[in-house]
């Protein structure tokens, strides 16, 4: 599947809906899991599951250090990693003219930003909704897993998961990481 980061957010078609089966597919597929079911509609709790385990998508143009991370709605109300119950969150994020597939734990994201809201800033959306708490996101911060890379294009702001590879250290750490 061709992911597209601008058909992402139109909720008229099913386009995020089909990036998530492709990601849970792919991860699947690479690592001798088992798929478990996609969420449908704008479910906050996860998006799919893999061996029994809950994963909460995000797809990004940004790099690994540039990124943002929705804490909760403007007014405080969950939403994002505040209204998730994901067990881990899986970042599909351009590296140049590379996708790269990251897993973090869940548990992990919500400690780091729970002690460190000092660069929280808010976004309104259009049309009298609510907007959200942002917080920037640095993977470096992090204990992730690099487990698939594809090809990114820039210009059209496209992953392609039929490209999708492992690495070596991956498959070797994997099953541990998400046990």
């Amino acid at each position: 599947m061709i992911i597209n980061i601008p058909k992402l957010t139109d909720l008229q078609s099913n386009h995020s809906y089909y990036a998530e089966i492709a990601i849970m597919n792919a991860l699947s597929y690479h690592y001798d899991l088992n798929p478990g079911g996609v969420s449908t509609g704008n479910f906050a709790e996860y998006d799919f599951i893999v061996n029994n385990r809950t994963f909460e998508l995000k797809v990004s143009s940004k790099g690994t250090s540039n990124g943002v991370m929705e804490l909760s709605r403007a007014d405080g109300t969950p939403a994002g990693l505040s209204a998730s119950k994901a067990d881990f969150y899986i970042f599909l994020n351009s590296a140049g003219s590379i996708g790269k597939l990251r897993i973090i734990k869940t548990s992990a994201l919500k400690l780091f930003y729970k002690g460190n809201r000092n660069n929280t800033f808010t976004i309104q959306t259009q049309g009298g909704k609510l907007g959200s708490i942002l917080a920037p996101l640095d993977f470096k911060k992090f204990n992730d897993l690099m487990v698939l890379e594809c090809q990114y294009n820039f210009k059209k702001k496209e992953f392609d998961t039929h490209t999708f590879k492992t690495n070596p250290y991956a498959k070797k750490m994997l099953h541990n990481f998400i046990n």
